[in-house]
């Protein structure tokens, strides 16, 4: 066994020996959540203000033994730009630096290594997120064993009340590089008699269709709108697979969505929320009344343009979120530009835990070529997302490619990218794709709302 591969298993078999305390919190009280958070925010602010440089000049003057869950809105927000601003004063162990990190970030791109474990503790992932900003994030050893569980703790909560047929095989369909986020989180198993199929978002539809096919799934994971596809293809016989649960992410994800997967398959879809900057934030249980709020392990602040608090059921700006566990990059207030209501009501999966009731956020939009060729934003996403020169960008589909703007610094060579798309694009299906970038010093926003939107398809005529 490998290094890698043994870190890996390690990884693995630490998280499934947390889920039977992860799927226990599932039947806390209210009382019980409010108190865990209560107490970690204070462990979390603590450890920040002493390890964090960053933190201990905003928090330094914070009573942390003190603090209770009414006096958040008297603590500075974050954001991805203070992030990467301060990325080493930011982080609380003296061995990571942003720049170490990039280059580890870059060689596993390029295939000049394997390892995507870093110092062989930490796990590394640059996005873009919704807004096109570039950001660098990382997970220490606990944050990955705790967003797994979250992940899929309600599903081996379902499992263990209900008879599972064997065999059982789960596709997921995620980032084909473990530079994203996707990848590492989305294919790791808290059942260890279950199996795993794990298919790149950029490979063309066809043949995802023939893989399925092969495999004959009975659950699959995968990005909102491939899910959408793939119910769809499975309606008008394109895709004969007989799934019994289907779970999205990384997308916000339709009602049209939910309607193709009765008519394909008679069931309904587990929605998802979170980031690479906080994991998991919120899942969907079997009563479908909205994604139940991982609150033991984050706080979400919901709250208007000016940050200051909105109330439960009322249509929030953004969110200020808290992460209570992992300790090597402390997130406290950090702002997420996802538009969510919030509901506070009787909640059958999870009785102590608030819901997601709406998510209203940006959605990542297919390029439908000619001859029905259909690139998923994934595609140009793992190629402007990992450039380092980059930090925003906007996708503008042509006819015959794609048109890129890029704020970009430093040396960049809009050729060497414009290349990696090309290549990327042919392998996703469109070959000989016409691909210009041109370097920006802003990009065009809403007029009113001041919002980017990221990938900017042609009008259907």
């Amino acid at each position: 066994m490998t290094s890698l591969e043994s870190l890996r298993r390690r990884h693995i078999d630490e998280v499934r020996q947390f889920t039977p305390e992860a799927v226990s919190h599932l039947d806390w009280s209210r009382d019980q959540v409010l108190e865990n958070q209560t107490r970690r925010l204070r462990q979390v602010v603590a450890h920040a203000q002493q390890a964090s440089p960053f933190h201990t000049e905003r928090l330094g003057q914070v009573e942390a033994s003190r603090l209770e869950l009414s006096d958040l809105p008297s603590l500075p927000f974050m954001t991805k730009a203070d992030v990467m601003d301060n990325w080493d004063r930011l982080v609380t162990d003296p061995e990571l630096h942003l720049e170490g990190v990039i280059k580890h970030l870059q060689g596993l791109f390029r295939g000049e290594h394997q390892n995507y474990y870093y110092l062989d503790k930490y796990y590394a992932a640059a996005t873009g997120g919704t807004s096109g900003k570039r950001g660098v994030f990382l997970w220490d050893w606990e944050t990955f064993v705790v967003t797994a569980n979250l992940t899929y703790r309600m599903e081996v909560q379902y499992d263990a009340r209900h008879s599972v047929e064997s065999p059982r095989r789960t596709a997921v369909i995620c980032a084909g590089s473990f530079v994203h986020g996707s990848r590492m989180l989305f294919p790791t198993m808290l059942d260890p008699e279950r199996d795993v199929l794990v298919i790149s978002a950029a490979t063309p539809m066809d043949q995802i269709y023939s893989q399925l096919h092969d495999y004959q799934p009975d659950r699959i994971v995968g990005y909102a709108s491939i899910v959408e596809e793939l119910c769809a293809a499975a309606i008008d016989g394109r895709l004969k697979i007989y799934p019994d649960r289907v779970s999205t992410n990384s997308e916000p994800l339709l009602p049209e969505a939910r309607q193709l997967a009765f008519e394909a398959w008679g069931i309904n879809i587990h929605n998802t929320w979170g980031s690479v900057e906080v994991g998991l934030g919120a899942t969907e249980g079997q009563a479908f009344s909205g994604s139940t709020i991982a609150e033991d392990f984050l706080i979400v602040e919901s709250v208007d343009a000016e940050n200051r608090p909105v109330v439960d059921g009322a249509e929030a700006d953004h969110v200020l979120v808290t992460k209570l566990y992992g300790t090597a990059m402390p997130l406290i207030r950090y702002e997420m530009t996802d538009t969510l209501v919030i509901d506070d009501g009787p909640n059958p999966d999870a009785p102590g835990y608030r819901r997601i009731a709406d998510i209203k956020g940006r959605s990542d939009s297919w390029f439908v070529y000619s001859g029905n060729i259909k690139i998923h934003p994934m595609v140009f996403r793992g190629v402007l997302g990992q450039d380092r020169h980059i930090s925003e960008y906007q996708v503008r589909q042509t006819d015959e490619g794609a048109h890129v703007l890029a704020i970009a610094h430093g040396d960049f060579a809009p050729s060497d990218v414009e290349n990696a798309l090309k290549t990327r694009l042919a392998e996703a299906g469109l070959g000989g794709a016409a691909v210009s970038i041109k370097q920006v010093d802003e990009l065009p926003r809403h007029p009113e709302t001041n919002k980017l939107k990221r990938f900017v398809p042609l009008k259907k005529t």
